[in-house]
């Protein structure tokens, strides 16, 4: 009788450590939640043309969107590219203020317009590996456009698009 019970038993208790483990399989909850868009320069990571810098007519917020637009070939700009076969420093053009309240890493990403080959022409500097910046401060953006010896030719567009992209920096323990 002892034998049958045995089993019985470890079988019971095993079914009432299953039962009261607590686990499960999915859990669903509706929560509600604001988050508003602002345009570039309202945002939490502003995206502005350098106050003070003679580039800063380079980059100007489009008047429907709010986004930062950069642009060489503006009427308001007396160049409309830069020169084919030659290194083109443009320094403070815009710049990046952290309106949040963590430290953020900002990578910068770059798409050519006509080719993958273009976007080598470009160069952000430090920002395209990324770099963090602390909340309430700003990085300024400058570049270099080389074209000298690269087969661009005039006319061509040597990017479509930047992407910003930030990611909140871990606070040390």
């Amino acid at each position: 009788m002892m034998k049958k019970i045995l089993p019985i038993l470890a079988l019971a208790v095993a079914a009432l450590v299953v039962v009261s483990s607590g686990a499960f399989t999915s859990v669903t909850a509706e929560r509600t939640a604001t988050i508003n868009v602002a345009g570039d320069a309202g945002a939490l990571l502003a995206l502005e043309p350098a106050a003070g810098s003679p580039n800063a007519s380079y980059a100007h917020q489009d008047s429907s969107s709010g986004a930062l637009v950069l642009d060489f070939s503006s009427t308001e700009i007396a160049a409309t590219g830069v020169n084919v076969n030659a290194t083109t420093v443009v320094e403070d053009v815009f710049t990046i203020t952290n309106n949040g309240t963590q430290t953020v890493r900002v990578v910068l990403t770059k798409t050519g317009a006509n080719n993958s080959a273009n976007t080598g022409a470009i160069d952000f500097g430090d920002i395209e590996s990324g770099v963090e910046i602390e909340p309430s401060t700003s990085a300024t953006v400058s570049f270099k456009v080389t074209t000298l010896n690269t087969g661009i030719a005039a006319g061509q567009n040597i990017l479509s698009s930047i992407t910003l992209t930030a990611t909140a920096v871990a606070a040390d323990v």
